[in-house]
This record gives C-alpha cells, sequence and structure tokens, in this order.
C-alpha cells in the first residue's frame, strides 16, 4: 500500500505544487487590488441567491472580498479541479491505460488499492487548502488586514473537507464505473448542480430543504471566514468523505477491470 501512495503522489506532484503557487499568486493579487477597488464597489444590489452564488456579493470589506473571491469561486473551483483530477486519473484514468491490472497483479489487495488512492487524493488536496490558507494570510496583509488569522484558516479548512467530499466522489464513480470521462463529468456536473441548489432552493417555497444535499452548504453556510469553524458542517464533510470511500472500495471491489 505505502509504495502504491507514495507513486500516486509523486505523479501528480508537479501539478499540485504548481497548482498551488498559483492559488498563493492569485489570492496575492486578490488582496492587492482590495484598496482600489474595494470602497469604489461596496455591496452588490442583487437578488438574494446571485448573492449567495456571489459570497454575499459584499465587496466593501476585505473579509468580504476574500469571500467573495477566493471562499466562493476560486477556491472551490481550484479544489475541486485537483480532487477530480487526482481522484479519476490513479483510478480509471489508470485502468483505461492498463496500468491498474499491472498494479493489482503485486501482493496489494483491491482495498489497500483504494485506499492509497484516497490517500494520494487528500495529500493533494490537503496542499491546496494549506497554500490557500498561506495566500490568504499574505493577501489580507498586502489588503490592508483587518481579517483573523483564524478565520481564514477556518475557511482553509472547511475547504479541504468540500475537497474531500468532491474527490471521495469522483473516486466512487471511478472505482465503480472505471471510466474516466463519465466519473470526472457526473462529479463535475454534481458540483454545479450543488453550487446553484446551494444559492436558489432556499428562495423556492418548498425546496429549501435541497440545500442540506449540497456539499457547498456545508463548506459556506456558517460564513467560516466570518464566524469560524462550524464543527458540525465540517463533521458532515468527513462523515461523506468516509462514506464515499466506502463505496469506491466496494465499487472496485465488484467488478472485472477493463482490458
Amino acid at each position: 500500500m505505502l509504495p502504491t501512495f507514495r507513486m500516486a503522489v509523486r505523479l501528480r506532484l508537479f501539478t499540485t505544487l504548481a497548482t498551488t503557487a498559483g492559488m498563493i499568486l492569485v489570492i496575492l493579487m486578490v488582496g492587492a487590488l482590495f484598496p482600489s477597488v474595494g470602497d469604489s464597489i461596496g455591496r452588490l444590489d442583487v437578488p438574494k441567491g446571485v448573492a449567495e452564488l456571489l459570497g454575499g456579493a459584499d465587496y466593501g470589506s476585505l473579509a468580504g472580498w476574500m469571500r467573495s473571491e477566493i471562499g466562493a469561486v476560486y477556491g472551490p473551483l481550484v479544489i475541486a479541479a485537483v480532487a477530480i483530477m487526482a481522484a479519476v486519473g490513479s483510478t480509471a484514468g489508470e485502468e483505461e491505460e492498463g496500468v491498474l491490472g499491472l498494479t493489482l497483479a503485486h501482493p496489494i489487495t483491491r482495498t489497500h488499492l483504494v485506499l492509497a488512492k484516497a490517500a494520494a487524493v487528500l495529500v493533494a488536496v490537503l496542499t491546496i487548502a494549506l497554500g490557500t490558507f498561506l495566500g490568504l494570510l499574505a493577501g489580507v496583509a498586502v489588503g490592508g488586514g483587518g481579517v483573523p488569522a483564524r478565520n481564514l484558516a477556518a475557511l482553509s479548512l472547511h475547504l479541504a473537507l468540500f475537497g474531500c467530499a468532491i474527490g471521495a466522489l469522483a473516486l466512487a464513480l471511478a472505482a465503480a464505473t472505471g471510466r474516466r470521462t463519465l466519473a470526472s463529468g457526473g462529479t463535475a456536473a454534481f458540483a454545479v448542480l450543488a453550487f446553484l441548489i446551494n444559492g436558489f432552493a432556499p428562495l423556492v417555497h418548498g425546496l429549501t430543504w435541497l440545500k442540506y444535499v449540497s456539499p457547498f452548504y456545508y463548506y459556506t453556510g456558517n460564513d467560516p471566514i466570518g464566524h469560524g469553524i462550524d464543527a458540525g458542517h465540517l463533521a458532515v464533510l468527513l462523515a461523506a468523505s468516509i462514506a464515499l470511500t466506502v463505496v469506491a472500495v466496494a465499487g472496485l471491489a465488484r467488478r472485472d477491470l477493463r482490458k
């Protein structure tokens, strides 16, 4: 299991580090822009659902600026993309290329193989989340300060668990189907739908409950950059990640690998 884990991490290490560096650079640029544009934009006068999609649409404070630009857009977009690519590429991708079958010819069980791949996805997600936290620290300092570091850490932690849940879903679909396009496309489609549900479902009478099936609700519902960590929401994301990893183990165990 350990050699498989190391190999999975090594194959995607450059991409993960390059993405992390890019994320830090983007956050620095966003922070540097705030002093010149924050006061002129202020809070956008948009419908509530649109405001939710934009992280509150409050560009008049540095916390609101980072919430809208990084917390609502760049953060989840980048970490979801990395998690999906890592999960699908290391399972369905390797199966389509004939690598997974060769790996299983060695003394490793399918359960251990999936767990090794899941651990490698976790490393990628945590690397992005750590880079986001460091970028937020630097971006807030450049933007003028005033946002507590613990709240920036809370946003990064919620982002990490969100990435774990999305990555686990991609892993489950990839393990169950062995098809790269289906797994990556299905997970991306779910993420987009969940994003829209979190913003618009509360506005439709009788559909408010739908927000509870969206991982975005547990990621941003308590506004971590404004109020800190929500242990209950983190627990839901963690439970979903574990449950979907179990589904991935079962999915790979029950079928023949594609030739």
